[in-house]
């Protein structure tokens, strides 16, 4: 019986991310020698050792399953779900410290089939990218055993469960012969409307190129400005608009996304969102607080600023909201 493969990245009880490797390996599959693997004595080359898994950036599909309080980690279809949903902020629930208009915003949306609703989109999205996969499989030619992902990194290269977070994509050779290059998952998902955008700064273009995180902070006034000028970020953005438009998958008139996947996280942990937002369809310098992100009415118009960065928007000009 084959041994389970081991993760080489993983989160830990205590809340860290551990990882496992071995020696670096060569192209024709031989170990390294010590001499080899070992240039100075601060560096070692690896090879990684054991089975991992890819976040995507810019994008959050809708959840199949996810923890509920004190019960689990039920598929999104399960009765439990139906019921949580019903009334998030029922009494017997306990406190949610969530500000009254970010309350009655998402009480407008809970009712009995919320949980199923969210479900069905979970599994299109899975759905549409397992046939992503295999349509790139055919294009190239190639056997699961043998196909391979490319993988293009920002910032953050590992999230809070030791997951790579990286704009992917299949990866062909570089001959003449070859067909041209699709757009990333990232980007087809969004296309295809089985993806809400979910970009957080500075993980996205034109952010994540700077030379520095101070340097990718976005000049007060200028968010409008620059979201049109990125072309990465602007096709990202008419993707959403386009898919709107349509009617496709989370925005089928007759059966849109009812929840958002990160509010449904959020609710799920019975925590506040933490991230502040920019508007990007305003050239303001106005920063607002996570539990207002709802006023953004598009999704394709958020950037989300993990709180540790606000500070130094401030520093640049930036206002938050309820500060005068």
């Amino acid at each position: 019986m084959a041994s389970k493969p081991q993760v080489f990245f993983a989160l830990q009880s205590s809340g860290s991310v551990r990882g496992i490797a071995a020696l670096r390996q060569e192209q024709n599959g031989a170990t390294q020698t010590l001499a080899q693997a070992i240039p100075d004595g601060d560096t070692i080359s690896i090879h990684l050792d054991g089975s991992g898994a890819v976040r995507f950036l810019g994008i959050d599909t809708p959840e199949k399953a996810f923890e509920l309080p004190d019960q689990g980690r039920p598929g999104l279809d399960d009765p439990r779900w139906a019921n949580y949903l019903s009334d998030p902020f029922a009494p017997e629930l306990g406190p949610f410290p969530l500000e009254p208009a970010l309350e009655a915003h998402l009480r407008a949306r809970a009712n009995p089939a919320a949980a199923a609703n969210h479900f069905r989109h979970g599994e299109a999205a899975r759905s549409a990218l397992t046939q992503f996969v295999q349509d790139d499989m055919i294009a190239l030619g190639q056997a699961p055993s043998a196909f391979g992902f490319f993988l293009s990194f920002s910032y953050e290269v590992f999230d809070a469960y030791g997951r790579f977070l990286a704009f992917i994509n299949r990866n062909q050779p570089r001959t003449g012969a070859a067909p041209l290059r699709s757009l990333t998952y990232n980007e087809r998902m969004l296309e295809r409307g089985a993806s809400l955008p979910y970009f957080i700064w500075p993980n996205i273009d034109p952010f994540r190129d700077r030379e520095s995180v101070l340097d990718a902070v976005v000049p007060a006034g200028r968010a409008a400005d620059l979201a049109q000028q990125s072309s990465s970020l602007r096709r990202a953005r008419d993707f959403v608009k386009a898919a709107r438009t349509a009617g496709l998958g989370v925005f089928d008139p007759a059966d849109p996304l009812r929840f958002e996947a990160f509010e449904v996280r959020f609710l799920g942990r019975r925590e506040a969102p933490n991230r502040a937002v920019i508007d990007l369809s305003k050239n303001e310098n106005l920063i607002l607080r996570p539990q207002s992100y709802f006023k953004i009415s598009n999704p394709e118009d958020r950037l989300f600023i993990p709180r540790e960065f606000v500070p130094a928007f401030v520093a640049k000009g930036w206002r938050l909201e309820g500060w005068g």
